[in-house]
């Protein structure tokens, strides 16, 4: 027979429900040929041997031959420090099915909740008032799957919510006078929740004719050059170039992977990005973000940057580049820099997303920006703080300050401040249009046999809408998408059939059925779960 053993400091035992590996542990397949059936009446026999992880996604594969292997040991798989946290399984195709479930345990996680303070300092050195001062900070963006913000609380009471073109979002404060020599501070937490989700490329599915018809600004917009992001570079362009007869999404993958193999990572004291990129091939993770989104552009592919906070390992909290691409009506995050994956879009959990857009350089696209009367002639002193709270305690740069039950464990700057005001109920996020989604979905159906379910988007606005209807299903964090891009006209009611393909999805699964704008807002939601069997 065919033993699963959970190996620890050499010693073996069999895999059950109740084990967990950790870091340094190792799963094997081992067995013995005379207890195997169907060995000895045939040769050649192979096994596929996948392990998949909890959000789904292939993690490891493997094709042996029996005889090969002597049946001693079949397979083995070491738990390593950068797997996450999870049930994951172990599945064997071929001559010999079977599929067992393994518990790893280690320091990574596929969901975190974190709180991020984000404040600032302003003190009017002058000797005469500051007038009309109006100060905006930015909140991150709520971005479903990967990004949810649960709430907002302040110090202040923001006279408005600002929100721009890209997505992004400021809390404005105004203060009719700052009297000379006066400190003011100014701060918000917002409780938030990241997910690791992946993408699977292979199945995104969507219909590409009339993207550019549908939104015109979006192709506008985000496929000419900017400073830093020159997409009409020549030797960019050459590139692009490559690619004319591609698919929109095999062009985003060609030039993921030309950035990966032709950019060596050098952390520059600056940014310089696409152009500076592409001749001199290398570049931190601005340059390999910016030189992606060139390329986009180039080959007409919408794309923008995006700007994060990433927990690294050895330095604690850091801003970090990354980007989006546009696609049948959908904006997808992608990392250029720590993306090594061609087939699944990972989005990491250990990062928060700030703001969307072109931040290099002298940008108007800021996370703290301030006017006041005669800004050219009086001065104004501003001092950024931020820091990011979590269940095991507080990550303040470089430093790490374990959670105790003594209040004073909180972070100097933000110990003191009263937070007034709050946003429970997600004020913030909600949309002016909506629009209403009724779905007939089975119970259960069967896995690999296709089928449709009537869809009904009623749109009660007085205007007509454009928008995407966007179907997800989800296991874990994997998502795969079928994209159906279209308008909905004023006080109108749009069935759709939708077909939900053949999957290998084995038990529950969410279907999402998200109705979003072109900067990924979701106007409408309906979810149904159904049973594959």
């Amino acid at each position: 027979m065919i033993n699963i053993v959970h190996v620890k400091q050499n010693k073996t035992r069999p895999l059950s429900s109740d084990l967990a590996a950790e870091i340094g542990d190792i799963i094997l397949i081992s067995g013995k040929q005379e207890d195997i059936p169907f060995v000895g009446s045939r040769t050649h026999q192979k096994l596929h041997i996948l392990l998949i992880s909890p959000i789904g996604t292939i993690i490891d594969s493997d094709q042996v031959r029996l005889e090969e292997t002597g049946l001693q040991q079949i397979y083995s798989f070491p738990i390593t420090p950068d797997l996450f946290s999870g049930t994951y399984f172990l599945q064997i195709e071929g001559d010999y099915k079977r599929r067992e479930k393994v518990n790893i345990r280690t320091n990574k996680h596929l969901i975190y909740r974190w709180v991020l303070f984000n404040g600032v300092q302003l003190t009017n050195p002058n000797n005469f008032p500051l007038n009309n001062f109006i100060l905006d900070l930015m909140i991150p963006p709520s971005i479903s799957p990967i990004q949810q913000v649960l709430s907002v609380e302040s110090n202040f009471k923001p006279t408005k919510l600002i929100t721009d073109n890209e997505g992004n979002r400021w809390l404005r404060f105004y203060f009719h006078q700052i009297n000379p020599k006066e400190k003011i501070t100014l701060a918000y937490k917002a409780d938030l929740i990241t997910r690791l989700v992946a993408y699977d490329v292979t199945r995104i599915r969507g219909e590409e004719e009339n993207i550019e018809k549908l939104y015109p600004d979006v192709f506008q917009r985000y496929t000419k050059p900017e400073p830093f992001l020159d997409s009409s570079n020549r030797d960019i362009s050459n590139v692009a170039r490559r690619y004319a007869s591609h698919s929109p999404l095999s062009k985003v993958l060609a030039f993921l992977k030309y950035v990966k193999e032709n950019l060596t990572y050098v952390p520059q004291d600056g940014d310089y990005g696409a152009t500076y990129a592409i001749e001199n091939k290398l570049g931190d993770c601005t340059e390999f973000s910016a030189l992606f989104v060139s390329l986009c552009r180039a080959a007409n592919v919408p794309a923008r940057l995006t700007t994060s906070i990433i927990l690294s390992e050895h330095e604690g909290w850091v801003h970090h580049s990354q980007a989006e691409f546009f696609v049948n009506g959908v904006w997808f995050p992608i990392d250029p820099t720590l993306q090594h994956d061609f087939r699944y879009l990972y989005r990491s959990p250990n990062c928060i997303l700030l703001q969307r857009g072109n931040t290099l350089g002298n940008s108007n696209i800021r996370e703290v920006r301030y006017s006041y009367d005669d800004m050219k002639e009086h001065d104004v002193s501003i001092h950024a703080h931020k820091e990011v709270k979590w269940d095991k305690g507080i990550i303040e740069g470089r430093k790490s300050i374990r959670k105790t039950d003594n209040a004073k464990s909180m972070p100097t700057f933000f110990e003191e401040i009263n937070w007034k005001f709050s946003f429970p109920d997600l004020d913030l996020d909600k949309q002016d249009k909506s629009i209403e989604i009724r779905v007939t979905a089975p119970d259960s159906a069967p896995i690999h046999k296709p089928f449709s379910i009537p869809v009904h988007l009623y749109n009660r606005n007085e205007e007509g809408i454009i928008g995407t209807l966007r179907v997800s299903f989800s296991r874990g964090g994997l998502y795969t998408n079928h994209l159906y891009p279209m308008v909905l006209e004023s006080n109108s009611h749009e069935p759709k059939m939708v077909e939900i393909p053949a999957t290998n999805f084995l038990g529950p699964t969410f279907i999402e059925f998200i109705f979003q704008d072109d900067n990924g807002n979701r106007i409408g939601y309906e979810q149904k779960k159904v049973n594959f069997h």
